[in-house]
């Protein structure tokens, strides 16, 4: 007459230990990418800045007034993770070097372990200037 079948509570049980793992293993692969694209964004951002004052004519000085003007029109807000500090600059007979350093946070883990930050992210770029005639002139063996 009835027909039913009986299943165990051994499922809920399983559902119950395992979900919530898995949840958070994907939460902490989730942060870790972000920060991971924050520190891509922070290279790109850094390179292109180098770039644009070693294409600026003029002394090491107006280069260094120009490469304080990119720095303070930087759009800081754009990065989803690291919080970043002013960076630091200098330039130095043929080269420039840029660097900066921010802080982040890896909250999913944070009161389970000692994992959890605050973690500090270092970037150095160093660029040589050359006068593109000297440097074509050493290139071809002129020199």
């Amino acid at each position: 007459m009835w027909n039913r079948r009986y299943v165990g509570g051994y499922f809920s049980v399983e559902a119950a230990l395992v979900l919530p793992a898995v949840l958070g293993v994907y939460l902490f692969l989730i942060a870790v990418l972000l920060v991971q694209y924050d520190r891509c964004l922070l290279e790109q951002d850094l390179a292109s800045m180098l770039v644009k004052t070693s294409n600026h004519p003029g002394t090491p000085r107006q280069q260094l007034e120009y490469l304080q003007e990119l720095t303070a029109a930087w759009d800081r807000e754009q990065y989803l993770w690291i919080q970043l500090q002013s960076p630091h600059f200098t330039i130095q007979g043929q080269q420039i070097r840029l660097e900066a350093a921010g802080e982040y946070k890896v909250p999913v883990y944070g009161s389970l372990t000692n994992i959890g930050g605050p973690h500090r992210l270092e970037l150095t770029f160093r660029l040589y200037n050359w006068d593109r005639t000297a440097l074509a002139r050493m290139l071809a063996g002129l020199d």
